[in-house]
Formats: structure tokens, sequence, C-alpha cells
């Protein structure tokens, strides 16, 4: 047995009628089910009054003064607050063309006078029924929107951290593979030179041995900072292991010399600003990759890795000849 979704006692009705003994009669039938009923003797006091306390349902004369049904019924589904309040025109017109009417404007049904208590109780039931099953099917649709959007953010949030590391804040392995596979196939359809930079974060052994792991963790921080604000978002600057990071840049620039200046610039303005117990050095190599070539990321990666090595050995001989000295 079908059950309405909500109680009677908490569904408002407004009746709309020019005619005092038709408002009491509907009041009386609907009252009867314990609907709470507010009446209303012409169309403006009506709409008035709906739009003070907007029902669950409408009952509406057609034949009314100064504003009849169909225009009270067109005023309240051209308001977006009336428009999804189900409407029921009563008349005691039973034309085919004015049944048609009603429905154009968006009646939901059309009761002919004179009515009888059984049809207008069944009508209004149903009505309510459908209405209310409505509001329920809008906020389930509304829940599950939410739901989506909850998951899509949460994929979105797993799938950012899944790419970043975890202690910069900068792109990990995953993720500086990922994006620099996709420019580096950017660069040769578009023939253009682009460059890969290894880095290496210098004694971070020794940091670790004399000051801790913290102070580390610190410096490698540290490191991925210097290199965001060395390279522009349009470069791809990832930590790639414990003290290694590579940076992927797409664009072709001229002078390779020009962002080790400006690395080495920013490393030293950081050693001068900050009192540490060590200065944060860094050795780096870079190979530039032209589009004709055909070369992996992972080869490049490795061409880049081993450069920086021979700079860093070429550093520690330079060092070990002038502590010789």
């Amino acid at each position: 047995m079908t059950t309405l979704l909500k109680l009677a006692t908490q569904t408002k009705i407004l009746i709309v009628d020019d005619n005092p003994d038709n408002l009491r009669l509907l009041a009386k039938i609907l009252e009867s089910q314990s609907y709470s009923v507010r009446k209303s003797l012409n169309g403006r006091m009506a709409i008035q009054a709906i739009h003070r306390h907007p029902p669950d349902l409408i009952l509406l004369d057609i034949n009314m003064p100064e504003m009849n049904g169909y225009e009270v019924c067109q005023q309240l589904k051209a308001c977006e607050t009336t428009a999804e309040i189900p409407i029921i025109f009563i008349s005691a017109i039973d034309r085919m063309e004015d049944k048609v009417h009603a429905f154009e404007l968006g009646g939901v049904d059309y009761i002919t006078k004179p009515f009888q208590e059984q049809e207008i109780l069944m009508r209004v039931k149903n009505q309510l029924l459908i209405q209310q099953q409505h509001q329920q099917l809008s906020e389930q649709h509304q829940c599950l929107e939410q739901e989506i959007q909850k998951r899509l953010r949460a994929e979105a949030e797993v799938k950012q951290l899944s790419l970043t590391d975890e202690l910069t804040g900068i792109y990990n392995r995953s993720g500086f593979f990922l994006l620099a596979e996709q420019q580096l196939k950017m660069a040769r359809r578009t023939q253009t030179t682009c460059y890969l930079l290894f880095v290496d974060l210098d004694g971070l052994k020794k940091i670790n041995d004399t000051l801790g792991h913290e102070m580390g963790d610190r410096a490698i921080v540290y490191t991925a900072e210097i290199l965001k604000q060395t390279f522009p978002d349009s470069d791809i600057v990832a930590r790639i292991g414990g003290d290694e990071f590579a940076i992927f840049i797409p664009a072709s620039i001229d002078n390779t010399d020009n962002f080790e200046t400006r690395l080495q610039a920013n490393i030293d303005c950081f050693n001068v600003k900050h009192d540490n117990s060590y200065q944060l050095s860094m050795s780096l190599g870079v190979k530039q990759c032209h589009w004709h070539e055909n070369f992996s990321l992972e080869q490049l990666v490795t061409q880049a890795d081993n450069l920086m090595y021979e700079r860093k050995r070429s550093k520690c001989s330079a060092t070990l000849k002038a502590d010789g000295k």
C-alpha cells in the first residue's frame, strides 16, 4: 500500500476560490484528513500568501474576478521560488481546450465541479505523493552529486600526493617522469631543443653524520626551495632520490650558463642569509636534448647524472688540491 512520504499534519495546502462556500467545503474535506489548510478569496491575495509561506500544494479556481486562475498559475510558474509548487485546477468549465490550456500553463491536474469528496482526496494525495517523491529524488540526486564531487576531490588529492614528494612538496620521481615524458614528446613534435638537469646535494652524508638527519632533511628542503626559486613554473622540478633532483626545461635556451649562474647566485645568497653550521652546495649535470635524437627520458636522466658526477669529481679534486696548498 502506497503511503505519503510526509505526514498530513505537516502538509500545507492553499485553496484559492472566490466562492466562500467552495472554500469552506474544500477546507472541510481536506481538514478531515488532518491537512493544514489555508484559504484565499482572490488571486492577488493568494500570490502574496504563497510568497510569504509557500504551500506544498495549491487548489486553484479558474473563474475569479481581477485575476483568474490561469493568470495566477502563470505568475507562479514564472517565479523560481514558486515554480515547483504543484497546482490542481478546480473549475466548472469542462471544455477540452480549457483543460489543455491549464496543463500547458503548468497545472498538474484538473478537477471539474461539482466534485466528489473521494475524488478530491485521491487526486490531492496522488499529487502530494508525486511531489514529495520528486523532492526525495532531487535530494538523493544532490547527495549523490556531493558524494561524486567528494570522491573526485579525494582522487585528485591522492593523485597529487602520488606525484609529489612528501618532504619537499615538489614533484617526486613518478611525477617527474609522467610530466617530463609529455614535454619531451611535445619538444620532438615541435622540433625544439630542451634541457635535462641533474642536481645532487653535496655532502648530505656528512651533514647527517655530524649534525643529524633532521638537519639533513632541512638541507634537502632548502635545496628544493632554491631550485623552485631558480626555475620558473613552466620547468619541471622534482626530487627523484634521497639527495638527487632533476629539472626538465621544455623550451630552448641559447645560453646554457644562464640558469647555472642563477642557481649558483641563489645558493650563495642562501648561504649568506642563513647562519648554518654548513655551507649548502650542489653539483649540476646538464644534458641538452635535441629533438631528432632518439633517446628515452630514462637515458637522458642517466646521461645528465653521469655529467653531474663528472662535475662533482672535478669539484672534489679542486678542493683537495686547494687543501694541499
